[in-house]
């Protein structure tokens, strides 16, 4: 196998030589024949040598285009993703390269678009079994993947590649979509259908800072809900069932107290005592249920009016007052005297209620409670610091729960009921808030409460 150069130099050199030779022979004949033949020599030798030279370019370019025009055709094949017959290999050595590394790319193609259709079809698999229902949507706002666990309800069925507003039946959820893709944030929402409730997610997936692609998943949360629902119905019940009896337990307990004028070292006035202690905390814990209740079924109206925030703390400081003299401790109030937020008033006091007497109990003798208050541009943050035994991070995310302690011992030995911190959550939520904790740097820990300005 030969290269192009070589090629070249060998048929030219082979066309002078002949071009030589019949030179030579015209040169010897040319004084032996007549003079009226001897035109018609020298022009079938200039004949000869123009065809010649024909003959040897076609030649050569021949030998190039034939296997350049086989190999742009592989090459329109191989784009066509048909991978076909491998190239022959051509006489030219440079071509032969080349023929060699396409058919190398070729092969080396072919495993990965097996490759790639393999992964696709398991991953097309996986999302088509997913028990939530997921999709995706394209920057020119259409339906790129739909897998079959989306309800017919929400999105119609084959919609893969249409536009995804006419699409979708429900409008809270396209109301969603809709926002969230003009802004090209992700986020979360919960809406129903019908009998059913949905929880819906969207995330944008960005690329060079753009928005490519918008990945949604819904899940069908009906099933939970309605056991959230039973959990509160069966709350709601126990607490009203149980605030008669226990009511009924005072009453009689606290007659006999009065009637039998018991010795204060008596055994039967230190059991009498037991009782209308517990019956008292039992009564605060329906009372907080009662509470909660009421908040989770959202039967709570707002009643917003404008609070002077440092005021309503200086009340529930008074009210908490002899709580904070039994065990020595300062309550300290860094509150602008001109704050004033966009509450309502009567739960804001329940609030701070909860969260001071909450910081009181669980701080040693003698410690300082601070309460600080400060608005930012878009929202006001009330902070709630103690210097008690402190809140582990595997407790923080669980400290809001119901009946959840962090010391059941001291929380038993206060009277707490573990409904408190539970009740501060559903608050903040209905003023549009949140409330979190997060360890005191100097021991402790610190209650936020964060709402936006109305």
């Amino acid at each position: 196998m030969r290269s192009f150069f070589s090629t070249l130099l060998l048929l030219n050199w082979g066309l002078l030589l002949v071009l030589l030779t019949l030179a030579l022979g015209v040169f010897y004949i040319y004084d032996l024949v007549v003079p009226a033949v001897r035109p018609l020599i020298l022009f079938s030798f200039v004949l000869i040598a123009i065809f010649g030279t024909f003959y040897i370019s076609t030649n050569i370019a021949m030998r190039i285009t034939d296997p350049l025009a086989t190999v742009e055709k592989k090459t329109k094949e191989i784009n066509a993703g048909d991978f076909g017959v491998e190239l022959s290999s051509p006489d030219i050595r440079e071509l032969a390269t080349l023929a060699s590394s396409i058919n190398e790319m070729a092969r080396r193609l072919k495993l990965q678009f097996l490759d790639l259709t393999v992964e696709k079809e398991k991953f097309n698999y996986l999302l088509q079994n997913l028990k939530e229902g997921v999709f995706a949507i394209d920057r020119n706002h259409k339906f790129l993947f739909l897998n079959r666990n989306i309800s017919e309800t929400l999105i119609q069925k084959n919609s893969q590649f249409k536009e995804f507003a006419p699409s979708i039946k429900n409008k809270e959820l396209l109301s969603f979509i809709t926002d969230k893709i003009l802004s090209g944030k992700e986020g979360k929402t919960e809406f129903q259908d019908g009998l059913h409730f949905y929880t819906a997610r969207i995330y944008p997936i960005k690329s060079d800072a753009m928005v490519q692609l918008y990945i949604g998943v819904i899940s069908d949360i009906t099933e939970d809900r309605q056991n959230q629902l039973i959990r509160e119905q069966f709350f709601q019940n126990a607490s009203h069932e149980l605030k008669t009896p226990i009511t009924s337990i005072k009453g009689y307990a606290e007659t006999l107290e009065y009637k039998l004028k018991l010795q204060p070292e008596s055994n039967e006035r230190k059991f009498l005592d037991a009782i209308l202690r517990n019956t008292d905390r039992l009564i605060r814990i329906v009372e907080d249920m009662l509470t909660v209740s009421r908040l989770e079924n959202h039967k709570t109206v707002l009643n917003l009016t404008d609070v002077s925030l440092y005021e309503l703390v200086k009340n529930v400081s008074e009210s908490l007052g002899v709580l904070y003299s039994q065990k020595k401790q300062n309550l300290v109030l860094e509150i602008p005297t001109d704050l004033k937020v966009r509450a309502d008033r009567l739960l804001l006091e329940d609030l701070l209620v909860n969260l001071i007497s909450n910081a009181s109990a669980y701080s040693p003798e003698g410690a300082s409670v601070i309460v600080k208050a400060f608005a930012t541009k878009e929202n006001n943050l009330i902070q709630v610091i103690d210097h008690g035994i402190g809140i582990s991070a595997e407790d923080a995310e669980r400290i809001f729960e119901r009946f959840f302690r962090v010391d059941t011992n001291r929380s038993r030995k206060e009277g707490g009921t573990g409904l408190g911190l539970s009740i501060v959550k559903h608050i903040a939520r209905l003023h549009s808030g949140e409330v979190n904790v997060a360890p005191n740097p100097k021991g402790g820990s610190i209650f936020s409460f964060v709402f936006p300005k109305k």
